[in-house]
C-alpha cells in the first residue's frame, strides 16, 4: 500500500480517503473502532497489496477517522452513520456485490451492510468483533495505563502492543501514518465530539447488537459468512466473545464457517498476513463463488 496514491471522493459532502489497486470481483475493506479514534485504512497495508493481485480492492477511511471528513450531525457519530457512509461510498463508486472483509468494528459493520444493504454484500469476513456481541472496556483501561507515556510515538506503539500477540506488524510506518491524522484539529474534534455523545453511543449500540442478532437468529443473513478469530486477542477475547460469536454465526447463516488463528492478537491479518491472505482466498474460492 503506497500511501502516496490515496485518492478522495465526496460521498454526499463527506470528502473520503481511499486507497485503489488490482481488477477482478470488487473487495472492500474496513478498518476497526469509531468516528474519534485512531485507526484507518492503512491498517490493512500488509494484506493491500497481495490482495489485490486478485481482486479489484478498495480500502477507505471511515466517517470520522484517518482522514475522511467528520459527520456533520451528532447521530452520524453512532455506528449507524458509519454504516451508511461506508454503503453510500460503495454506491458512489458503483461497487455492488463486493467481498467486504471488517475487522473490529469494521466487523460490525460488514455485517449490517449485508443486512441492510443486501445488493452491495456477495459474502462477509468478520474479523475478532466484540461490536457485534457485546460491550468492552479494554481501549478505555490501556489509555488510563498510558497516560503517563508522553512521547505520542511511543504511547502509540504502546497501546498498540497491549492489543497485540507480537509487535514485529507495529512498523514505524503504521505508528507514523496514525500520528499524522491523530495530531490533526479535525481529529482532536472528532475525539471530543465522540467523548461528549459516548453514553448515548453505547446506549444505540447496544439496541443496534440486539436488533442484529435478532436478524440473525431469524435467518436474515444471507450471504456467505466467514468468521475469523484470534485466541490470544486480548480485547475481543476468545472466550467467552468469540465463542460466543461462533454460536451467533455458524447455526443461523447457512453457508458460513470460521477460522481461528493461534499466536495473534487483535490484528491477525497483520501478525500473520501469509496464512490471512490465504485463508480469504480459499473462502471465496470455496464458499463465496458457488
Amino acid at each position: 500500500m503506497d500511501v502516496s496514491k490515496a485518492k478522495f471522493i465526496d460521498v454526499n459532502g463527506i470528502n473520503t480517503r481511499y486507497f485503489e489497486s488490482g481488477s477482478g470481483e470488487p473487495m472492500v475493506l474496513i478498518h476497526g473502532a469509531a468516528a474519534g479514534n485512531s485507526s484507518s485504512a492503512e491498517v490493512w497495508s500488509t494484506n493491500f497489496d497481495e490482495l489485490s493481485k486478485k481482486y479489484h480492492v478498495y480500502a477507505f477511511d471511515k466517517l470520522g477517522q484517518g482522514h475522511t471528513d467528520n459527520p456533520k450531525i451528532n447521530e452520524d457519530y453512532f455506528m449507524g452513520g458509519q454504516v451508511k457512509h461506508a454503503a453510500d461510498f460503495m454506491e458512489t463508486l458503483g461497487i455492488s456485490n463486493a467481498h467486504l472483509i471488517g475487522h473490529s468494528r469494521g466487523g460490525y459493520m460488514v455485517t449490517r451492510i449485508a443486512l441492510e444493504y443486501p445488493n452491495l454484500a456477495k459474502s462477509i469476513v468478520i474479523i475478532d468483533s466484540a461490536t457485534l456481541m457485546e460491550n468492552i472496556s479494554f481501549y478505555e483501561e490501556v489509555a488510563e495505563r498510558a497516560k503517563s507515556i508522553t512521547d505520542p510515538k511511543e504511547k502509540t506503539h504502546y497501546s498498540l502492543t497491549q492489543n497485540s500477540f507480537g509487535t514485529e506488524h507495529i512498523t514505524d510506518e503504521w505508528i507514523a501514518g496514525i500520528l499524522d491524522y491523530t495530531s490533526s484539529s479535525k481529529f482532536k474534534e472528532a475525539q471530543s465530539k465522540a467523548t461528549e455523545l459516548y453514553p448515548m453511543f453505547l446506549e444505540d449500540l447496544e439496541n443496534k447488537q440486539a436488533q442484529t442478532h435478532s436478524w440473525i437468529k431469524a435467518g436474515k443473513l444471507k450471504v456467505p459468512t466467514l468468521v475469523i478469530w484470534s485466541i490470544y486477542d486480548p480485547s475481543a477475547i476468545w472466550n467467552p466473545i468469540g465463542i460466543n460469536c461462533l454460536n451467533l454465526i455458524l447455526p443461523n447463516v447457512e453457508n458460513s464457517s470460521m477460522y481461528i488463528f493461534n499466536k495473534s492478537g487483535h490484528y491477525a491479518f497483520r501478525e500473520q498476513p501469509e496464512e490471512f491472505n490465504s485463508v480469504i482466498n480459499s473462502f471465496i474460492n470455496t464458499k463465496a463463488n458457488l
